[in-house]
């Protein structure tokens, strides 16, 4: 191992899906010297590395957008050379009706390794430095214990030590917060087999979402797996390539027409471990009015649902410059966690997340305001009575 290399950023990103990638632009958006590290050799996580390739609805399902802001432009991103499938024709057509809206959702279906490459270069275009192929090991506090100071990350061939203002876990897992010790949560449910990859099959590219899709931790079971055990993990992606060479067979042998074209490179797993925060979200929180809110989404589940995202979701009371983003924040429960886990949530929740670390460093005493000014410039509504929706 060589010799321990030291950076210093403003803000500091552990873990580079969508909750990642958002939260890393957004942080360098406020003119921080930010950090984006990221375990594999592309960014987008689950829905690029694990093929779930379907961004979700940024609407309500009733024709009004909900969420906006980084959230859609990824989603736009995503799109912007083209959709593996569902153009969201009606919400890209300023002439388009509410009806035309209500009949098909503000979401898309994109290719994986494009999005992650058109992203990648939209973090290099805004300044945010990339840490490729880094494990987080451990996580260094304060003599007081309510501040982060440094996380020890290791590479191939090198240890870094990087030091930051504030630190932004965007793991999945909420690895950062459980290294330092914070307060989290795990899944009540086990996570189903699911084996999506893509193929050519007579010619034509397309996605193969073989195994569970939609209700991914309802279907786990007692067969399903936690996603924390590296061996448990191991066996459960042998198992998977396992399943998706055997489906793919059936069709035929490998010739120009019929070839696998992408498989998943990470496991497909959607809920592990989340942070205890000074808040937690319940899915009866829908059209609940919150002061302290700091983005808006929906559910992918059904349509009418609305939500208010409190500031508080995203840290916890025992550290000061650590918050989280993505599919780790603070909720009450597994069915709360299956609305706020997907993609929409984990670019509001990222962009939130980085005007944060960029503009405090303590969180669990920073005035919301200092946020929602930031999101005000930015053109973005928090509120749902600004988006034309009445709270309950």
């Amino acid at each position: 191992m060589h010799e321990k290399k030291a950076r210093k950023y403003d803000v500091a990103v552990v873990g580079g899906g969508i909750a990642g990638i958002a939260a890393a632009l957004s942080a360098a958006r406020q003119d921080k010297k930010v950090l984006l590290v990221e375990s594999s050799y592309i960014v987008g996580g689950l829905a690029t590395s694990g093929i779930v390739t379907i961004y979700l609805p940024l609407c309500d399902g009733e024709g009004r957008q909900l969420s906006y802001g980084i959230a859609e432009e990824l989603l736009r991103l995503s799109v912007s050379r083209g959709a593996d499938a569902d153009y969201p024709y009606a919400w890209f057509d300023p002439k388009s009706t509410v009806e035309m809206r209500r009949k098909n959702r503000y979401s898309t279906r994109f290719n994986p390794n494009v999005f992650a490459i058109l992203a990648e270069k939209l973090l290099k275009e805004n300044g945010v430095d990339i840490l490729y192929g880094a494990t987080l090991f451990d996580v260094k506090k304060n003599r007081v214990g309510n501040k982060i100071v440094s996380v020890s990350l290791v590479t191939k061939t090198d240890a870094y030590e990087v030091s930051a203002d504030a630190f932004i876990d965007c793991t999945g897992d909420a690895t950062v917060f459980s290294l330092a010790g914070a307060p989290t949560a795990l899944a009540e449910h086990k996570n189903a087999d699911a084996s999506w990859y893509y193929e050519v099959s007579g010619g034509q590219y397309r996605l193969k979402m073989l195994g569970s899709s939609d209700y991914v931790y309802k279907d786990g079971g007692a067969e399903g797996i936690s996603g924390l055990d590296g061996e448990e993990n191991s066996a459960e992606v042998v198992k998977s390539h396992a399943a998706i060479l055997e489906d793919f067979f059936r069709k035929g042998e490998v010739s120009p027409y019929h070839s696998v074209a992408t498989v998943p490179t990470i496991p497909q797993l959607r809920m592990t471990r989340r942070i205890k925060g000074v808040s937690e979200m319940k899915k009866s929180d829908d059209k609940k009015y919150v002061p302290s809110s700091v983005g808006a989404f929906g559910s992918w589940l059904e349509r009418g649902p609305a939500y208010e995202l409190p500031l508080e979701t995203l840290y916890c009371a025992e550290l000061k410059n650590l918050c989280c983003a993505g599919r780790c924040i603070s909720v009450s429960d597994d069915d709360m966690w299956d609305i706020t886990r997907v993609i929409p949530v984990c670019a509001v929740t990222g962009e939130a997340a980085g005007i944060l670390a960029a503009e405090s460093r303590d969180f669990p005493n920073v005035d919301p305001k200092k946020v929602q000014r930031v999101l005000k410039k930015r053109k973005i509504k928090f509120h749902l009575s600004d988006l034309g929706i009445e709270n309950k």
